[in-house]
């Protein structure tokens, strides 16, 4: 997996001389994530075209959460969509939230997993 490498700034509140990172809205987007989960985040990965570098305008923000412990994913949902959707709204993106055990993120083969673990950047 990568450590570095995010993409094209992307205007703030629609203010074209306003300009922040996909890097940093996923970084608040992680704080959030962590304020909501605490010690039971593991990670939160990028993948996706921003993670490769290859986003265009109006490209979506493709975000792993690895959790520590069991869950229920509809629960993760409820918990976690109002971070992302204020996030969405105030900077104009789309961010796409997934989560997987981190069990399984380590050890399961399937081709989304091994996909994330190829072009994935830990944030």
């Amino acid at each position: 997996m990568k450590k570095a490498g995010i993409t094209p700034p992307i205007a703030e509140g629609g203010d074209m001389g306003k300009h922040i990172s996909v890097a940093q809205i996923v970084g608040q987007y992680r704080a959030r994530l962590e304020a909501i989960l605490g010690d039971d985040l593991e990670s939160v990965v990028l993948y996706g075209s921003q993670a490769r570098g290859e986003a265009e305008e109006g490209s979506d923000i493709d975000v792993l959460c690895v959790v520590k412990t069991p869950f229920d994913y509809g629960d993760l949902i409820e918990r976690t969509s109002k971070a992302a959707a204020q996030l969405s709204l105030e900077y104009d993106v789309v961010i796409s939230t997934a989560f997987v055990r981190s069990e399984d993120y380590r050890t399961r083969s399937t081709p989304f997993l091994m996909n994330v673990r190829r072009e994935g950047v830990a944030v």
